[in-house]
């Protein structure tokens, strides 16, 4: 690891707590990843903010649905049980 990295790593641990810092290090370790952005990504990800984009209504393409296929026969063949 460099040492920008590495310094990089220290203001991590000193901006979140050290004990915080060691379980995103071991984490990225157990990954096999060496780079402190995955380190600084593992430190971070509770905090992160993720919100779902909402779904795009696009009229042309609702020529493309299909049914559903029907696999009642299917689950006779391997044995298991048909749902209603």
């Amino acid at each position: 690891m460099g040492t920008r990295q590495m310094i990089e790593l220290l203001g991590l641990g000193r901006q979140h707590g050290y004990q915080r810092l060691e379980q995103a290090v071991e984490g990225a370790l157990k990954m096999d990843c060496k780079d402190a952005a995955a380190v600084r990504y593992l430190i971070t990800a509770e905090t992160l903010k993720r919100g779902h984009a909402p779904l795009a209504e696009v009229p042309a393409l609702a020529r493309y649905d299909r049914p559903l296929p029907v696999m009642d026969e299917y689950d006779r063949l391997v044995g298991a049980e048909v749902q209603p």
